[in-house]
């Protein structure tokens, strides 16, 4: 593919492994494959057409409402409790247009950010979940990132986009809210899906399979 950047091989076999990485993402497993320095100039075209449409008054604009739903979210978050006790925990200091949180520790809830994540899916929401772990290459262990968190403990983050209006924000936002419900009522199949992943020693979340083994009495439930 000349000009693109990228190379087609016709056949899966005839790519080496060596040049694969394997990524946890979405709350499943994926394959990342890339060539060092080999870049299309395609995103510099691009990126001097917007500057030029523009403008810097036209990207402070850009950027001052993605803050501005950036804000609305993270304020709509920190508004949902359970019994007097805050849902989420930020993890964003807000100078972003970036939302980053987790489910609140202190409730010792039986579903976690991957759960919310799948359950979320169901509202055409896909919102990133992520274990605070990394995988220690030589032992395959599940280590901690932070020294103030577990490896078992997980969060999620909402990137705003130009194109997430206001109207689609608050309709993420009654989705998370519904979400939360739904997982409040099915709290007791999430934990049993979390107790057999535990003793099988995968750490990943919860996976499709495992949703597909409990999802119609998760669904008995929330009627």
């Amino acid at each position: 593919c000349c000009g693109t950047g990228w190379v087609v091989w016709r056949e899966r076999e005839d790519l080496s492994d060596h040049v694969a990485v394997d990524v946890s993402y979405l709350g499943g497993r994926g394959e990342s494959y890339t060539l060092n320095f080999s870049r299309p100039a395609s995103g510099s075209y691009v990126q001097l057409f917007k500057f030029i449409r523009l403008g810097r008054e036209g990207y402070a604009h850009l950027i001052a409402n993605q803050m501005a739903n950036a804000n609305y979210i993270r304020d709509e978050l920190r508004r949902m409790e359970k019994g007097g006790v805050p849902f989420f925990k930020i993890l964003d200091h807000g100078d972003l247009p970036v939302v980053a949180a987790m489910l609140n520790p202190e409730l010792d809830l039986p579903y976690d950010a991957i759960d919310l994540q799948h359950a979320l899916s169901e509202r055409h929401w896909y919102v990133s979940g992520y274990k605070m772990s990394f995988h220690e290459p030589n032992t395959k262990e599940s280590l901690p990132l932070f020294s103030d968190m577990p490896a078992s403990q997980s969060m999620f983050r909402v990137v705003v986009k130009q194109n997430l209006t206001r109207p689609l924000a608050a309709d993420l936002v009654e989705a998370i809210a519904s979400t939360l419900s739904f997982l409040e009522r099915s709290g007791k199949y999430y934990l049993q899906v979390h107790e057999a992943r535990a003793h099988e020693g995968d750490d990943e979340g919860t996976s499709g399979d495992n949703l597909r083994t409990f999802r119609a009495g998760a669904a008995h439930t929330a009627c």
